[in-house]
């Protein structure tokens, strides 16, 4: 999206001017609705970590032992180690470093449309030191 957003038509300039707030507004909005995702999925990695510890430390209840039935002896100092190369904790991590790649790259392009207006009022000044006013 921000390819397509982030270009200038230097023919239109006060159409592109006008469209800063709009485009401000979506990625404010992209921005807002990706910091919840990640806050979510923060709470739901610290809930499945804790639900993973309590399964390999054979605290979990019996039915999900039936379910899935874990078959080694862990002593409690091993359990974190367990916990980290868990499936379904990796699952999790990866989708929030997922999220915090995207709220980065969008505060990124939010300084951007900042700048926009100041590319623009550079472009129009060139235009007129170009054209001799």
């Amino acid at each position: 999206m921000w390819e397509k957003d982030s270009k200038i038509d230097d023919i239109l300039l006060a159409e592109a001017s006008c469209k800063i707030p709009q485009l401000h507004q979506k990625y404010l909005s992209l921005l807002t609705e990706f910091s919840l995702l990640h806050k979510k999925k923060a709470q739901d990695l610290k809930k499945l970590q804790h639900t993973k510890y309590l399964y390999y430390s054979g605290k979990a209840p019996p039915e999900d032992y039936e379910e899935n039935p874990f078959p080694h002896k862990v002593i409690k100092s091993d359990v974190l180690s367990w916990v980290a190369v868990d499936e379904d904790i990796n699952k999790v991590e990866m989708k929030l470093e997922y999220y915090s790649v995207v709220l980065r790259t969008l505060e990124e392009i939010l300084k951007q449309v900042h700048q926009m207006s100041y590319n623009i009022k550079n472009m129009i000044q060139w235009r007129c030191f170009v054209g001799g006013t």
